[in-house]
């Protein structure tokens, strides 16, 4: 008879606890899954087709909790095994920036739908995408399916918006991550012209979004993003840095033909030399420029440069002839040609030691030095202005 009365106690105990489990949850808006095996299956089910991003299998095994994860206003949640070591699920995870919020708005429209297209195994890619309609910003996560949100109007000009970008896509864990950002570039005056918002994103705050959420590849596609100002000022956020010297063509990447030749062991410093390699190919018969750079090789660039500031200080007319010989445009010259005019070695030797792969006609790496009509006093804020005395050349 005492077994009994036990065996009934627990009985009504568990019940009680499951109704609590299913109908008074902790927080609003949080699906809460009953532990007990005979209410998880479904529980389980219930969630996965709510969930916007993921898809979960179920695994009766194991007991899951799912931890918030804020995306602006939005609550996503991600998978969490409590009796297994947490592991990377993806080789890589590509963060794609993609501004279209301008007159790009045709080409930004067509990337996405060739990213839409992508499926590789090992590999999640999550676009951030802004046309120039109101209320068109939306993300995709592509896995082995594809995922949709729309998020309402964006400002993509905003450095907060790309950092909660960078930490919502790096819940789909991976052993490498790579960002690009896609848009309009004038080095590193800024990327990411957001049209309707009037905004774009300054380097610091593309560096400031970057704290604490390192990737092991940064890449702009962006015009004149490829300046040792730019990679100096992201040295300790990211591993390997890709950008164009010159202008970006607005059909950007090939990543149809890049993503076919990615494989599953390939690392961080090989992808980058892909990347470039893929450019290359496609670009093969235009004039743009692509390369990639070592970012823990370009303090050598920075003590070369010391020693190329304190060379031209004797050297005033030789400096505004090697200009005029190495200028890509108003605002920046080739910087491998403009140390060979002057004879500097020191220069071009830690150029060909940082950049680990280039495509085109020029060096893969610029320098700010304007006519005095487009001469910005924002430099002068930069690391690299501070640290290499390069400010006292242009100015002089």
């Amino acid at each position: 008879m005492k077994a009994i009365v036990v065996v009934a106690g627990v009985a009504i105990l568990l019940l009680s606890l499951s109704y609590f489990a299913e109908a008074h949850p902790l927080e609003k808006n949080v699906v809460k899954i009953n532990v007990y095996s005979k209410f998880y299956s479904h529980y389980l089910e219930k969630l996965n087709k709510k969930l916007p991003l993921h898809s979960f299998p179920v695994k009766k095994e194991n007991i899951h909790l799912h931890k918030e994860i804020k995306y602006g206003n939005e609550a996503f949640y991600e998978k969490k095994e409590t009796n297994k070591q947490s592991k990377p699920i993806y080789n890589w995870t590509f963060m794609i920036y993609m501004d279209g919020d301008n007159n790009l708005a045709y080409y930004a429209e067509k990337k996405a739908k060739e990213l839409l297209t992508v499926r590789k195994k090992g590999i999640a890619i999550v676009v951030l995408y802004d046309g120039n309609e109101k209320n068109d910003s939306c993300l995709y996560v592509i896995t082995n399916n594809t995922k949709k949100i729309d998020k309402g109007e964006l400002n993509m000009g905003d450095g907060k918006t790309l950092r909660d970008f960078i930490t919502f896509a790096k819940n789909y864990s991976a052993r490498h991550y790579i960002l690009e950002i896609w848009g309009h570039g004038d080095g590193w005056m800024g990327a990411a012209f957001d049209q309707n918002n009037k905004d774009y994103l300054s380097l610091q705050e593309i560096k400031n979004a970057l704290s604490n959420e390192s990737v092991d590849i940064m890449m702009f596609s962006a015009c004149y993003t490829g300046g040792i100002e730019v990679a100096y000022e992201l040295r300790n956020e990211v591993k390997y840095f890709v950008a164009p010297e010159t202008f970006m063509l607005a059909t950007g990447l090939p990543w149809r033909d890049i993503f076919s030749k990615v494989n599953s062991s390939i690392n961080d410093e090989d992808m980058a030399k892909l990347i470039v390699e893929e450019y290359g190919k496609y670009y093969a018969y235009t004039s743009t420029t692509y390369a990639a750079w070592n970012e823990s090789r370009i303090e050598s660039i920075i003590f070369s440069i010391q020693n190329l500031s304190v060379k031209l200080d004797n050297m005033n007319n030789s400096v505004e002839k090697a200009r005029n010989n190495s200028c890509i445009n108003e605002k920046y010259v080739d910087l491998y040609s403009f140390a060979e005019f002057v004879g500097e070695k020191g220069v071009t030797n830690s150029i060909n030691y940082s950049i680990v792969s280039k495509f085109g006609k020029l060096h893969g790496i610029s320098i700010y030095f304007p006519l005095p009509l487009y001469y910005s006093s924002k430099y002068q804020s930069l690391d690299f202005s501070k640290e290499a005395r390069w400010e006292e050349i242009i100015k002089s």
